[in-house]
């Protein structure tokens, strides 16, 4: 009677431990990524083969691999897509601050500008209209922002936009702002409320009670929407789109303008 015996044999050469050899297990590391990204391979030495594997298969921003290498977006750049950086040519003027974006750059201007690259002045470039008796002024400014850029530049002046909830206020505002030369281009001025589902509310907090519809509007704003002044309609309100870009008017206190922009 014969029998097979398998004999397990483990050799120690030089210090160095070697099992189950014939069954090929690794004798090496991973070699380095053959690219960064895109696509790569590395490879490492088996007993009596090489073994290889993908590696770095990624973009950034948005890249994709086409052809074993990245295809990249509009703004990015070289073989990982890496962001072009448009802040490098220091675009915001006036001591703005340049937020770097994808094929695009933000300026957060100070108090005083405003303007894509923080190129407008507005220490000078308004006109104020000051209620003495209630300690409030409203300051008049002719650069168009969306809603809710007037909106925060307002409060970046420790104001906000004007709220006219008196009819007092809205007399004062029209008989003022008929004396200003406007461009005929511009039929709005931002003043301080917007709705959300049918409900139209000052940014302060309090519901609008006083109106002075344009003619066609009704009674109110309908859905979401943002309130405006109507140069073509003496500055009656209008319901505008909150994205539209328009004057805008912010109510602040009487200190004087030069301390409020530093």
């Amino acid at each position: 009677m014969w029998f097979k015996v398998t004999f397990l044999v483990t050799v120690v050469i030089f210090g160095v431990h070697f099992s189950k050899i014939a069954l090929g297990q690794y004798i090496g590391s991973w070699t380095s990524c053959s690219a960064t990204c895109g696509h790569g391979t590395r490879s490492r030495h088996f007993y009596s083969s090489l073994q290889s594997e993908d590696c770095n298969n990624y973009c950034l921003n948005g890249g994709t691999i086409r052809r074993n290498q990245c295809d990249c977006p509009a703004g990015t750049t070289g073989t990982c897509c890496d962001d072009i950086p448009e802040c490098a040519s220091n675009p915001c003027q006036n001591g703005g601050t340049c937020i770097e974006m994808i094929n695009r750059y933000d300026c957060n201007c100070t108090r005083r500008y405003t303007g894509p690259n923080c190129e407008n002045d507005l220490m000078w470039d308004h006109y104020s209209a000051c209620q003495l008796e209630f300690s409030r002024c409203f300051r008049v400014f002719q650069h168009p922002l969306d809603w809710n850029g007037a909106k925060d530049f307002c409060g970046r002046r420790n104001g906000h936009l004007a709220v006219i909830d008196t009819t007092e206020k809205q007399y004062f505002l029209e008989t003022s702002l008929k004396t200003l030369e406007i461009d005929d281009d511009r039929s709005e001025f931002w003043i301080g409320a917007s709705s959300t589902g049918n409900v139209l509310q000052w940014i302060t907090g309090g519901a609008v009670v006083t109106s002075r519809w344009v003619p066609g509007v009704g009674n109110g704003i309908h859905g979401s929407g943002c309130l405006a002044l109507n140069t073509h309609y003496n500055f009656l309100w209008d319901d505008v789109n909150c994205a539209t870009s328009a004057f805008f008017i912010c109510e602040e206190g009487v200190e004087p303008i030069e301390s409020l922009l530093g």
